[in-house]
């Protein structure tokens, strides 16, 4: 990274406007909010402590510079968060090890061959930042995730390997506690044939049909709508390597723009847990990625978001 001429204190408005959201989630659901605010607390205690303390809210690709992102799930009161694992100056493999501590402080960690699996994905980048933590804290109790970017085929996710066009760009690689893996991987362009590629997997068809519908009612298009946006889509695999899920990622501008999409997420279940919908509307989050995640239940949507 390239030292900038700056001054040295911290930037306190980003952690403020971090306590501001994260009181209103404690408000509609106290509980495992106040568990994710100490896991997530831990997670960012290095932005206390780091040698570049003008650039700790600044320097993430994770949210547009800032460490940490807040994830609603509509109906699902809880805290669910992404972030930054370690301070900017340090390495890709300290990083790591510091986020496989904080997911055995959350959930119990990773087991070995999955520690292995992301370590294997870490090999293949060499960008500053290629690693974050992430925790989901609701009802159900506490779990965590770990994310591994990957520019190459993912280590132990194979299964994926059939599904993607000669364009697209592998992103990332999801690991999670019970060897569950999710991987990553983005799209330019949607064209003719997509969905006959995703359906070529008889355990994927079904979901890949459920998630071409719903792309289609959220966007206008589905997999083979030429005029559609890029997409990011991921296969998610349990420890068996059995399919659990297929997802796809889009700017709301996709899917008709904040208010369209604030309300039908509201409509949706979101009304059980609106407070990171209040914040958005009041401008003190804004939207980063929402997701349409297709299991054997049925569609679930979530979106990522930026304290501002």
């Amino acid at each position: 990274m390239t030292t900038v001429a700056l001054g040295r204190a911290p930037d306190e408005a980003g952690q403020a406007a971090l306590d501001r959201a994260l009181a209103a989630l404690e408000r509609e659901a106290p509980e495992p909010v106040e568990r994710g605010r100490r896991a997530l607390a831990a997670a960012l205690s290095w932005t206390t402590r780091t040698d570049w303390p003008e650039v700790a809210w600044q320097f993430s690709p994770l949210a547009d510079g800032v460490p940490v992102e807040l994830v609603w799930r509509p109906g699902r009161p809880g805290l669910f968060w992404t972030a930054e694992p370690a301070a900017p100056e340090w390495s890709g493999a300290r990083c790591l090890t510091r986020a496989l501590a904080l997911l055995r402080s959350i959930d119990g960690g990773l087991p070995c061959g999955t520690r292995s699996a992301a370590r294997e994905a870490l090999a293949q980048v060499d960008e500053p930042w290629p690693v974050w933590a992430a925790g989901r804290h609701d009802a159900r109790g506490d779990a965590g995730k770990l994310y591994v970017l990957c520019r190459l085929a993912a280590p132990r996710v194979e299964r994926a390997a059939p599904l993607l066009r000669g364009d697209d760009k592998p992103m990332m690689l999801g690991l999670t506690r019970d060897g569950g893996r999710e991987f990553y991987w983005a799209r330019s362009t949607r064209v003719a044939g997509d969905l006959w590629r995703l359906c070529a997997d008889p355990e994927i068809e079904p979901l890949a049909r459920s998630l071409d519908a719903a792309l289609a009612d959220w966007t206008g298009g589905g997999f083979d709508d030429e005029d559609g946006s890029r997409l990011g889509l991921s296969l998610a695999l349990d420890a068996t390597g059995h399919v659990t899920a297929l997802a796809a990622f889009m700017r709301v501008s996709a899917a008709g723009g904040e208010e369209r999409v604030r309300k039908r997420l509201l409509d949706s279940g979101g009304d059980a847990n609106p407070a990171l919908a209040t914040l958005w509307a009041d401008r003190q989050v804004r939207p980063m990625m929402l997701t349409l995640g297709a299991t054997s239940v049925g569609i679930a949507t979530a979106i990522g978001l930026r304290i501002v």
